[in-house]
C-alpha cells in the first residue's frame, strides 16, 4: 500500500468523494485497520433514526418486516452499551423525531426508555456536532396521558446537548417549547454557532408568535456568545433585541408575521456588530418596514427579501417604495440585493415606472455586485431608464429582472438597453431581461468589443427575436463568450432563439430549466451558508427507511 494511504486526513478526503456510501464504504471498512475508522465515520456520519444502532445488538428483533418495527428482548447490558457507544461515536449529525400521537402504535417504542439511562453521557453520540429535533404532531390536550413519554423524550434530548455541539435545529410545535429546559442550552452548548427554529407549516398563518413561546428563546440567544447564524420562524421584538447583542452573529434569517408592530427603542451600544447577511420572509410590507426602521444595517452586505403584498394593503405601491428605499439609506456597503414580491394588487399596475422608483435609491450603493427582482408585475423599464440606473453600479456582476405569470409579457427594452447595460457594467457575467431582439441598434457600428464584459449567461425568458443574421452577428460581438441562454419556450420564441444560438460564434446552449431559484443557488454556491439559504442545509433530516 502506498505510504500516502496511511495518512488519515488523505484517506478521509478520498473517501469523501465516494457517492455510494453503502456497499463501497462497507467494503473499505473491512479492508484493513487503516481504512476502518475513516470509512466507519462516513458510514455513520448521519443518522435520522436510532434503529440502525440497535440492530447491532444481539437482543434486537424485527417484529414486522412491513412496518420495520424493532424490539429488544431485554434491557441493555454493559456489553450492549459498549456496542452503542462504538457505533454512535461515529455519528456527527443526528435527527431525532418525536411523535406523541397517543393512538399511533409505534410512536414511542418500548426500547426508547432504555436510552434515557446510559452508564454516562459518553455512551450516546460523544462526537455529535449537529442535532435536529422534530415533532410533527403533539396534542397537548393529551398531555396528562402522555406525561411519561414526554418526560422520556426530554431526558433523551437533554443527554444530547453537549459542549461540542455546533448546530441545533428545532422543528417542533410552539406548545412543546414550555416543556423544554431552554435556559440550560447556553450552559450545555456554549459553542453553538448555528441555531434553527422552524415552525411546522400547519401552525403558520402569518400571525404573531405567542409571547410565551418566543420569550424563552430571547433569553437563550443573548447568552450564546458564539452564534454566527440564526434562522427563526418565531420572530418577536424580544428575540430581535436579544440577537442585536450577539457579538458573533453574521447571518440572520427571520420569518415575519403580517403585523410585527412598532419596535421598542433600539438597544444602546454597538448592535449587530458583525451582521453581514439578512434574509427576510415576510407576510406583509408593514412588518418589513417596521423591521427596517428599527434594525441597524451599517455592516450588512447581503439582503434577501421574500415579501407578500396583499390586495387589502393600503397604498401598496407607495409602501413598497418606502420600504425598499429604507435599505440604501441605512446600508451603504450593500453588495447583494435579491427581492421577491408577489400577490400584488391591481392598483400597482397603474404605475408604469415602478422598477425605476424602487431601484433609483440604490444609486448610493456603489459596491453592488448582485441585483435581482422577482415579480409578477409588468417590468416597464425603457432603454434610457435602464442606462440611467446601471451607470452607478460599475461593480455589478449579476443583474436579473424576472417577470412571472405574464403571458405574453409586454416588452419595453431593446438591444440598445442591453448594450448600455454591458457598456456600463464591465464586470457583468449573468443577466436576465425581457427585451426586443428583432433588430440591432442603429449605432451598432460604434460598439467597441474590447471594452465589454465577459457575459456567460443571458436569460431572455420570452423575449421576441427574429431569425436575422444581423442580430446573431451583433450578439456574437456583444457577448463573444456566451455559454447559455435561458428561455421560456412556451412563450413562442423558442425556435428563433435556437436559431440564434446556432449562428452565434460560441454556440451557446439553450436552457429552459434556469429558474430564479436555480440561478440563486448557482450564485450563492460558494457562500458559507449557501445550503441553508437555499433550503438544502437540513435536507439530511428527512427520515429514511432503515
Amino acid at each position: 500500500m502506498h505510504p500516502c494511504l496511511s495518512v488519515d486526513e488523505i484517506l478521509r478526503l478520498i473517501f469523501g468523494f465516494i457517492d455510494d456510501r453503502g456497499s463501497t464504504l462497507c467494503a473499505l471498512a473491512r479492508t484493513c485497520r487503516t481504512f476502518h475508522e475513516p470509512a466507519m465515520d462516513l458510514i455513520w456520519e448521519t443518522l435520522t433514526t436510532f434503529e440502525p444502532v440497535l440492530l447491532n445488538l444481539p437482543s434486537a428483533r424485527i417484529l414486522s418486516t412491513e412496518d420495520r418495527c424493532l424490539t429488544l428482548s431485554r434491557p441493555l447490558s454493559d456489553n450492549d452499551w459498549n456496542v452503542v457507544r462504538r457505533r454512535s461515536s461515529h455519528v456527527r449529525r443526528l435527527h431525532t423525531f418525536v411523535d406523541l400521537e397517543p393512538h399511533y402504535l409505534y410512536a414511542v417504542p418500548p426500547w426508547f426508555s432504555f436510552l434515557t439511562s446510559p452508564p454516562d453521557s459518553s455512551f450516546l453520540f460523544p462526537q455529535l456536532r449537529v442535532l435536529s429535533i422534530e415533532a410533527e404532531y403533539i396534542n397537548m390536550d393529551d398531555a396528562e396521558e402522555l406525561h411519561t413519554e414526554i418526560q422520556a423524550h426530554l431526558r433523551y434530548l437533554h443527554l444530547l446537548l453537549r459542549p461540542h455541539l455546533s448546530a441545533l435545529r428545532f422543528h417542533i410545535p410552539g406548545l412543546f417549547y414550555p416543556h423544554l429546559d431552554l435556559p440550560s442550552i447556553p450552559v450545555l452548548c456554549p459553542n453553538l454557532r448555528i441555531l434553527n427554529i422552524v415552525t411546522p407549516n400547519y401552525e403558520w398563518d402569518g400571525l404573531p408568535t405567542p409571547h410565551e413561546t418566543a420569550y424563552p428563546f430571547s433569553s437563550v440567544v443573548s447568552e450564546l456568545c458564539n452564534l454566527e447564524f440564526v434562522e427563526s420562524d418565531m420572530t418577536s421584538w424580544d428575540l430581535l433585541s436579544s440577537l442585536s447583542q450577539a457579538k458573533a452573529l453574521r447571518k440572520l434569517s427571520v420569518r415575519l408575521p403580517r403585523e410585527l408592530g412598532i419596535g421598542p427603542e433600539c438597544p444602546s451600544g454597538d448592535i449587530f456588530p458583525q451582521l453581514r447577511t439578512l434574509d427576510i420572509r415576510a407576510s406583509s410590507l408593514a412588518s418589513c418596514t417596521d423591521l427596517f426602521h428599527w434594525i441597524s444595517l451599517h455592516q450588512v452586505t447581503e439582503i434577501d427579501i421574500n415579501c407578500l403584498v396583499f390586495e387589502d394593503d393600503i397604498d401598496a405601491f407607495q409602501a413598497l417604495v418606502d420600504m425598499t428605499s429604507l435599505i440604501p439609506s441605512r446600508c451603504k456597503p450593500l453588495e447583494f440585493f435579491w427581492f421577491r414580491f408577489s400577490v400584488l394588487p391591481t392598483a400597482v399596475k397603474t404605475y408604469p415606472t415602478w422598477p425605476r422608483l424602487i431601484l433609483e435609491p440604490y444609486h448610493v450603493c456603489h459596491h453592488l455586485r448582485v441585483i435581482a427582482l422577482e415579480t409578477s408585475l409588468s417590468i416597464t423599464l425603457a432603454d434610457n431608464d435602464l442606462e440611467d440606473l446601471v451607470m452607478s453600479w460599475p461593480h455589478l456582476e449579476v443583474f436579473h429582472l424576472f417577470q412571472r405569470d405574464m403571458n405574453p409579457p409586454p416588452v419595453h427594452l431593446t438591444l440598445r438597453g442591453v448594450t448600455a447595460l454591458l457598456c456600463h457594467c464591465r464586470k457583468l457575467t449573468h443577466f436576465t431581461l425581457m427585451f426586443d431582439a428583432t433588430r440591432v441598434p442603429e449605432d451598432a457600428a460604434q460598439l467597441a468589443p474590447e471594452t465589454l464584459p465577459t457575459v456567460t449567461y443571458m436569460g431572455v425568458d420570452g423575449s421576441p427575436v427574429s431569425q436575422s443574421s444581423d442580430v446573431a452577428a451583433y450578439l456574437s460581438i456583444l457577448m463573444p463568450l456566451l455559454e447559455s441562454i435561458g428561455v421560456r419556450e412556451e412563450d413562442g420564441y423558442g425556435p428563433e432563439w435556437h436559431w440564434i444560438c446556432a449562428q452565434h460564434q460560441r454556440r451557446p446552449a439553450i436552457r429552459v430549466d434556469m429558474s430564479p431559484m436555480k440561478l440563486y443557488s448557482l450564485l450563492t454556491a460558494g457562500n458559507k451558508y449557501a445550503s441553508e439559504r437555499t433550503g438544502r442545509g437540513w435536507e439530511w433530516t428527512y427520515r429514511r427507511h432503515w
